[in-house]
């Protein structure tokens, strides 16, 4: 049996605010809305910054707005987050049942979207000679050296206790070492 469309992730979508935006590029949203949401649902902010060889970098792939899975939490957290934190300026949402608005959401293949924009803008940035954390995959956590870069793939030594290796990873699953916080 197939599934319908309603059975795929969705995201509620927040607008911030100037501080919202601010504290997005400092990379601290994602914490600050854990206060709203449990630690299991799913928050994506389209902003990634890092800095290295002292200059720092600050990528969004949609500036002014986050994302976080609907359905995992009652409705009422997500209007209670808009409203309370100086961060958001609203959630959005519709007129609903006796004036209770009706949350809005984004189907996940945008939000995938979204994460690949910003993976793409990453990976123009990592360069040979780099450290570079691992941020996908079965070696996420790991750090290492960039050895050599081709269009989609750096090679990466990876130094552990008692190993040395060289791996392949797409240039996306990269973040440079010294990222921000």
């Amino acid at each position: 049996m197939v599934g319908d469309d309603r059975d795929e992730r969705t995201w509620v979508v927040f607008e911030l605010t100037y501080a919202g935006e601010g504290l997005a590029a400092e990379g601290l949203l994602e914490e600050h809305l854990r206060n709203y949401f449990s630690k299991d649902t799913q928050i994506f902010v389209p902003y990634l910054t890092y800095t290295y060889g002292g200059q720092t970098s600050v990528f969004n792939a949609m500036e002014g707005y986050c994302f976080v899975e609907s359905g995992v939490e009652e409705d009422t957290l997500y209007i209670r987050a808009a409203s309370e934190s100086p961060f958001l300026k609203k959630v959005f949402s519709s007129g609903g049942y006796r004036s209770y608005p009706a949350l809005l959401t984004v189907p996940d293949s945008n939000v995938q979207e979204l994460q690949k924009r910003l993976d793409d803008m990453i990976a123009v940035e990592i360069e040979d000679g780099m450290e570079v954390e691992v941020r996908k995959g079965i070696c996420q956590g790991l750090a290492g050296t960039v050895l050599s870069l081709s269009e989609d793939t750096a090679h990466v030594l990876i130094t552990l206790r008692t190993l040395r290796t060289i791996r392949a990873f797409p240039r996306f699953a990269l973040l440079p070492k010294d990222k921000l916080p």
